[in-house]
């Protein structure tokens, strides 16, 4: 429901930022990564970090998106803890007898970086704001779950209202909000920072504040803010934060095009913590592993089959693809152990993920062809698709090269599009061959990843996978009555596809950050980002 559009934001983290291990290691070691040090101090001191530069590319809620940059500057409603469960934040409390509609409390006495007290009216504005089409904000889809989006966002012509109808106003510190359908984790969705509150300035100019927001979160934007041209951005502690204060008095945000010249700069001293990918992360962690962090993501990448090609109707064929695959010689051989082989759509890092799922994300070439010449063989040429990624390319030549010696299909070729193009042109069903695809949850629940997956209404659906039996557990995971029922049938709902095959699950990525030796508390979340504001300055 809220899932499926989420998930966007995942493939660009993959395309982009990189969920950050999928090279041959090179050999080699880190010429003094790190030697300039961040800087301690009596009020806490400062580091610099290295991002991509779209995580600064805009900075208001439902243009930002989530990212560490927007975690520090914003505090939503509820936070997602170190075992992946969610916990309030801005909220008091969150209850639904019936999970379509939700009464929120807030917290007394939580302010912006302004002082305005921070409200149920600021979330409705904020909302409200993101949803409403002619704002063309990026991340204004993820509301589609809430009553009313329709209205603000029709097919045809203007919108007929500029308020979301299912979120209401109750009392300062009282929201009510009504989905379209119902959904038990909704608290969930809600620790996304483009659920985040906006204060009253912010809508008299909200280009303007798009360059310097005014948050409530741990650090807040210091003039001048977000420049053109500029590749630099100072956070600063707030001092008067309700919630648990920033590790660090100062932040400065470097932003690079990509993690390799982010980590390039990390080697030179002209930033304290990076991103690190493929190559560069295996030597920074054989060479100096106590200034690496590294963690398992929720995120899978997969082989997927175009259901819509009589090629692939057969599920026997689609087995034996799966089962030619030599998931831990790719996880340990190819990407140096930054990967973690999958037997399911998740890993255990997200609620209800990482229990075995699939009966065929196993390797065994023998069954693999008895299963393929029973399914009458293959015929003809095969094309493997990806996106333009060289880490991507990478990993499905060596799944090319598995169904060549395995399966014994000599005319194979690899081709790679564009995301932009790619993910279209699987939504129209122009896509002819077999496409390897990342794909990590809008937040971490199975439920989420199953959703995007596999539901016919998903965006992220690339396979065209329709089962009635699949809508109704994960309609029933919905609308369950507690976390546990949720995971349950969520988990029911996973198996039930699986064992249809639409996609075969490949491996988990690790995700991995390098840093100065006086940064402590550098922890990875479960998408694979830095948490800026557990940092702290020895």
């Amino acid at each position: 429901m809220f899932a499926g559009p989420a998930s966007v934001r995942g493939i660009r983290k993959w395309a982009v930022a990189g969920v950050v291990s999928l090279l041959v290691a090179a050999s080699g070691a880190c010429a003094g990564p790190g030697t300039r040090g961040a800087t301690a101090g009596p009020d806490g001191g400062s580091f610099t970090v290295g991002v991509p530069a779209w995580y600064v590319a805009h900075l208001t809620p439902g243009r930002a998106g989530k990212s560490s940059v927007a975690d520090a500057v914003w505090t939503p409603l509820t936070r997602i803890d170190a075992s992946g469960k969610v916990r309030n934040a801005v909220a008091e409390s969150i209850r639904s007898r019936d999970h379509r509609h939700w009464t929120i409390r807030l917290k007394a006495h939580g302010t912006f970086q302004n002082g305005e007290p921070v409200t149920a009216q600021s979330f409705a504005d904020s909302w409200n704001a993101s949803a409403y089409g002619p704002n063309a904000m990026p991340y204004g889809y993820l509301f589609a779950g809430i009553e009313g989006y329709a209205d603000l966002n029709p097919l045809k012509g203007r919108p007929t209202a500029k308020t979301l109808s299912g979120v209401q106003v109750v009392d300062p510190l009282t929201l009510r909000v009504t989905l379209a359908k119902p959904l038990s984790v909704f608290p969930y969705t809600l620790a996304s920072t483009v659920f985040a509150p906006m204060p009253k300035a912010a809508f008299k100019d909200l280009a303007g504040y798009d360059r310097r927001p005014i948050g409530n979160g741990p650090y807040e934007v210091a003039a001048p803010g977000l420049q053109p041209g500029s590749q630099q951005l100072t956070l600063t502690r707030f001092d008067h934060y309700a919630g648990r204060p920033g590790g660090a008095a100062r932040i400065t945000v470097k932003t690079y095009q990509d993690d390799a010249t982010a980590y390039t700069n990390f080697q030179a001293g002209a930033v304290d913590l990076a991103l690190a990918t493929g190559s560069q992360l295996a030597q920074a962690r054989h060479a100096r592993p106590e200034q690496v962090s590294t963690a398992v993501t929720g995120s899978v990448v997969y082989l997927g089959f175009p259901l819509w090609d009589r090629a692939f109707a057969d599920p026997r064929l689609r087995r034996a693809f799966s089962l030619a695959v030599n998931r831990r010689a790719v996880a340990h051989a190819l990407l140096q152990d930054l990967a973690h082989p999958a037997t399911g759509i998740t890993s255990d890092v997200v609620t209800g993920g990482g229990r075995p799922a699939c009966g065929d994300c196993r390797y065994d070439p023998a069954q693999a062809r008895r299963l393929l010449a029973a399914a009458g063989g293959w015929h003809g040429h095969l094309t493997l698709w990806t996106q333009q990624d060289p880490l991507m390319q990478t990993v499905l030549e060596a799944v090319l090269n598995q169904l060549r010696s395995n399966l014994g299909i000599t005319s194979i070729t690899l081709r790679a599009q564009p995301t932009d193009q790619l993910y279209p042109n699987l939504a129209a069903h122009r896509t002819n061959g077999p496409f390897l695809l990342y794909m990590g949850p809008a937040y971490p629940t199975l439920y989420a990843q199953a959703d995007q997956l596999f539901s016919a209404a998903s965006f992220t659906n690339t396979t065209g996978y329709r089962s009635t039996r699949f809508t109704d557990l994960l309609t029933r995971a919905a609308a369950a009555g507690s976390t546990a029922r949720t995971t349950d049938l969520s988990q029911q709902a996973e198996r039930t596809a699986l064992a249809d095959l639409p996609l075969a699950p490949l491996y988990h990525p690790v995700s991995g950050a390098v840093h100065a030796k006086n940064l402590d508390g550098v922890r990875l979340d479960y998408l694979g980002d830095v948490q800026l504001a557990h940092i702290t300055v020895r």
